[in-house]
């Protein structure tokens, strides 16, 4: 079967990818509305992007300052575009240290404790920040008909909330990964309206107002569309999905290289091959087919796990099932390490986090630190990974020494399996 041009296999990496990413209007990326303040998220009030920004991208902590009351009591909030007060209002507010929050003081600090739970829990389970500081929204409408105000926010900046020991609260710092634009509305105003969204490019004395201006020269011709500069939001927005939303669009792909890869057309139309060519038969034995000089293990493995690193250093493609603790993650360091002492480059993924740090311990202890570059979470900001790089080329000037064939172990082995085939053979014609 072949994929080129096949309207069937089109037909299933759409549906795919319908089902990886949502660009409806639950996503908050493509609809927030910031009326509704019951969620997960802050909204800032008395403050400019353009002032917000520097601050944040200098490396400074800013605080959150309540301008509210708690238990409902009518507090009197002094906002910087209310009719009749801008005299009385303090510019000085644009550019100190506090961001505020028409929230009440414990309301405020209870939300932020919830957040900063949120935020760390999942960033533990899926290894990513979702976390951001949402500067400047759009006001769309889905057509022209449409009397359903959307909003949506433009540039996000990742932040993390971090405990203030002095006053038991906490304050807000940007994290030191790239600030993105929204993908999710980037990809429905093209696919709904034909408009490009722009990307973000970040010089040194960039301002979030110069990308707001390019997107106002995109939208000034749609009616009711605007964008509201100063408009700022802590909340939780997720990216990951988009992106693999993205990398599964087969256009997109030269020389129709997705749909007629093996493994993709073995996963899911194709089938993969039997078992033939297997390695090992059923009535092998492992110390038969496999000399101490082929194996490569760099942490313990039973017979079950060496044949699983064998099939995977043979190029096989495998399912490994088993409950916890059965060494999964043992097999998959001495697999890792395998093909690294072969020249082979491997892409180890995961669905949680804490399944990514297990191997990688496994490997530190072992000595192999230097063949793992980590690529999630903190660790996924450039800086680190070119020092990392840097690191590691560093230490790859040394040359190690190489050990002895492993002759000693052979006897040893050869020696334990005299002993137990002598146990196991019949005395005689005793039975």
């Amino acid at each position: 079967m072949n994929a080129e041009g096949n309207p069937q296999v089109r037909k299933l990496f759409d549906e795919t990818r319908r089902r990886l990413v949502e660009t409806g209007t639950r996503n908050r990326l493509v609809h927030v509305n910031r009326a509704n303040t019951r969620g997960a998220v802050v909204n800032i009030v008395n403050e400019r992007s353009d002032d917000v920004y520097p601050i944040l991208a200098s490396g400074k902590t800013m605080r959150f300052r309540a301008l509210g009351k708690d238990k409902h009591e009518q507090g009197e909030i002094l906002l910087a575009d209310d009719t009749g007060e801008a005299e009385t209002f303090d510019e000085n507010r644009y550019t100190d240290n506090l961001l505020e929050s028409p929230l009440g003081p414990d309301a405020l600090a209870k939300k932020l404790l919830k957040i900063a739970r949120d935020a760390r829990t999942a960033e533990e389970e899926q290894g990513v920040n979702i976390l951001y500081l949402a500067l400047g929204f759009v006001t769309w409408f889905e057509d022209e008909k449409s009397d359903i105000r959307r909003e949506a926010p433009l540039v996000l900046l990742p932040v993390e909330l971090v405990r203030n020991q002095r006053t038991s609260t906490y304050d807000i710092r940007m994290r030191g990964e790239d600030i993105i634009t929204n993908l999710p509305l980037q990809q429905r105003w093209q696919d709904d309206f034909g408009l490009v969204l722009p990307e973000l490019e970040i010089g040194e004395d960039w301002q979030p107002s110069q990308y707001f201006e390019e997107v106002e020269g995109i939208v000034e011709e749609r009616d009711r569309w605007k964008i509201d500069w100063n408009a700022i939001q802590l909340g939780f927005f997720s990216f990951s999905k988009l992106l693999m939303y993205r990398d599964l669009d087969i256009d997109l792909w030269p020389d129709s290289a997705l749909e007629t890869h093996k493994l993709v057309k073995g996963l899911l139309y194709e089938g993969f091959e039997g078992d033939d060519d297997a390695i090992f038969g059923e009535e092998d034995k492992l110390d038969d087919v496999l000399p101490p000089d082929r194996i490569f293990h760099v942490v313990d493995a039973d017979a079950s796990q060496a044949r699983v690193i064998e099939e995977a250093r043979s190029g096989r493609n495998l399912v490994v099932q088993g409950p916890p603790g059965t060494g999964k993650s043992q097999t998959i360091a001495n697999i890792i390490a395998a093909a690294a002492q072969e020249g082979k480059t491997v892409l180890f993924v995961a669905e949680k986090m804490a399944a990514l740090e297990v191997v990688h311990d496994r490997l530190v202890k072992v000595g192999l630190a230097d063949i793992c570059l980590e690529l999630h979470s903190r660790s996924a900001n450039k800086r680190q990974v070119l020092e990392e790089l840097k690191r590691t080329l560093n230490a790859g000037a040394a040359v190690p020494a190489i050990p002895a064939r492993p002759e000693a172990l052979q006897y040893s082995r050869d020696k334990l399996n005299a002993i137990a085939q002598a146990l196991h053979s019949p005395i005689g014609d005793t039975g």
